[in-house]
């Protein structure tokens, strides 16, 4: 066993230590939900024989049918332009990375709100574009087509940013060496590129399926709109509205609980043979691109823009800023007061305040936690970091609204002596354990770069571990503490699901806020406060780059 992997190895009682947290954290709220859905809640019965109701089948295939509709939505934005920005000269324009980040950024319900407003009758694009196509649109959005383009219009990032990088992978000389021999594109397509982007293009999907799953804005405002029912919507239902019936939202979330861990089951059995390359690309595979096939690239990229990024900003600041609905948008009929009348709210205030204080405690706690994971799980085998690594991604396995459920269930039983439910510690937790999965792996990302051989030279030299830590490793894993950390903060301050279920009652956050005024129909105050958010979230990403690239 060489120095570099003793070293790897953590004492036990901080693995057992990590693991135990893991435990309350992440298995304690799903085992609750469980329990929950066999034995009840309290005097309830359990509702387990519900789910085999013809509605409550309904409601669960509506629900997988529409997250296979936002895959393939996805699949059709993110691939093109993964294509495009890996393999053309379209990847030398930076600038593309950062606008697919936007849609990321945006709260899906305040794009479903945008969409909705661009198309209802009579608006926008019926002023813009005529009463036809303005009604083709409308009966487009107003559907479960439409319902998952918005939706895939957000998750279509988290795909688009795996096969990038998974095609960047792709080393030029492998298919020049089919092309040589005389493979045709087809047979480049099949024995080679289809079986190393198997694995990386099936975690995309898991994560698109189980997000969409567990989609909360979208089907609460355009769902409930439409009458299209869906698990989330349902359970959202069950846990608001009287009489609520916890029993019932555990039955419900024990189903998108299973439906979460046989997609990763599925995903796990088609990446069972990793055929990526690894390591540095000395050559990335390259596309010329005459000038008609340019003008096509640049037009896929403007489509694609256009849709996820331009329509809805075009109508979340209209929205925002148009006096009269009824009128077409001009100079007499815009204004700027919404966005006056919104901060002078002292409860809007309270939102954006508490939003970014949970969020970077949130944030904040999920780095502790993977960046102890990454430690004790690096180049260790043993049954306990495996486990430990487990719990660390599991979340990433089911949706959002089940782990809300869970902490619900578990933090509010009667027996615990002392809790965090009701008080703002309830929220950090939760978006510690929502955001866990994406900083852990972006720190391993990081970690996993550094050569063994520089930490024996550490050791060599005399270093003590808490030394090597703190002036070798620490700076080298810093690129994707600081990633997982951004990451995790932008999502945070958007969060919605953990937000609006387990919020104590007189909290305010932004997207919960944000929802109950659109409810109320104060439309233009709901736009406002979503632009004011969005440009709050990217100039704290512009702050953070830019103070990463003066330490670089």
């Amino acid at each position: 066993m060489t120095l570099s992997q003793v070293r790897s190895f953590a004492p036990a009682w901080r693995t057992y230590g990590v693991l135990l947290i893991l435990l309350v954290l992440v298995a304690a709220p799903l085992g609750a939900v469980l329990l929950t859905a066999i034995f009840g809640y309290r005097n309830e019965p359990a509702a387990l024989a519900t789910l085999i109701e013809p509605g409550m089948v309904q409601v669960v295939g509506n629900t997988v049918w529409l997250s296979i509709l936002v895959v393939v939505f996805a699949t059709l934005l993110a691939t093109p332009l993964a294509v495009l920005m890996s393999w053309t000269s379209l990847r030398r324009h930076a600038w593309i990375d950062v606008a697919v980040m936007v849609p990321f950024m945006t709260p899906p319900f305040a794009a479903s709100m945008a969409w909705m407003d661009f198309t209802r009758l009579g608006g926008v694009a019926s002023m813009f574009f005529g009463e036809t196509v303005g009604q083709l649109a409308h009966n487009f959005i107003y559907s479960v087509w439409g319902m998952a383009l918005i939706m895939a219009c957000e998750q279509f990032t988290f795909l688009y940013l795996i096969l990038r990088t998974a095609l960047s992978a792709l080393p030029a000389s492998s298919l020049e060496m089919a092309s040589v021999v005389g493979a045709s594109r087809w047979h480049r397509m099949r024995r080679i590129i289809g079986p190393m982007l198997a694995g990386p293009y099936s975690l995309g999907v898991l994560i698109v399926f189980i997000r969409s799953a567990g989609e909360f804005g979208t089907p609460v405002t355009l769902g409930n709109a439409i009458g299209f029912e869906v698990l989330v919507s349902s359970i959202h239902q069950d846990v608001t509205v009287s009489p609520l019936s916890f029993s019932q939202a555990a039955a419900t979330s024990s189903v998108l609980f299973t439906l979460g861990v046989l997609i990763w089951g599925l995903q796990q059995w088609v990446a069972r043979k990793d055929l990526t390359s690894g390591g540095r690309v000395s050559r990335l595979y390259t596309i010329a691109l005459q000038t008609k096939a340019k003008f096509c690239a640049w037009s896929v990229v403007a489509g694609i823009f256009t849709v996820s990024v331009l329509i809805p900003y075009f109508s979340i600041v209209l929205g925002s800023m148009t006096i009269l609905r009824s009128e077409p948008p001009g100079l007499d009929n815009l204004t700027f007061e919404y966005f006056g009348i919104v901060l002078n709210k002292s409860s809007a205030q309270e939102a954006l305040t508490n939003s970014a204080i949970l969020g970077f405690a949130g944030a904040t706690l999920a780095v502790l936690l993977g960046l102890a994971v990454t430690l004790i799980t690096l180049r260790n085998r043993r049954t306990s970091a495996r486990a430990t690594d487990f719990f660390a991604v599991a979340p990433d396995t089911v949706p959002g609204i089940v782990m809300a459920v869970g902490f619900i269930l578990l933090w509010n039983a009667p027996w615990l002596p002392v809790t965090p439910y009701g008080t703002g510690w309830v929220l950090i937790l939760g978006y510690a354990c929502l955001f866990l999965p994406m900083v852990t792996q972006n720190i391993k990302t990081s970690a996993s770069a550094v050569s063994p051989t520089i930490l024996e030279a550490a050791s060599v030299a005399g270093a003590s571990t808490w030394h090597t830590f703190r002036r070798v490793q620490l700076p080298l894993m810093m690129p994707g503490i600081i990633a997982g950390w951004l990451l995790a903060l932008l999502i945070g301050f958007r969060e919605l699901v953990m937000s609006s279920l387990i919020r104590p009652a007189d909290m305010q956050l932004l997207s919960p806020w944000i929802m109950n005024v659109f409810d109320q129909g104060q439309r233009a105050e709901a736009m406002a406060m979503t632009l004011i958010g969005v440009l709050s979230s990217t100039l704290i990403l512009v702050l953070v780059t830019y103070w990463q690239r003066r330490r670089a």
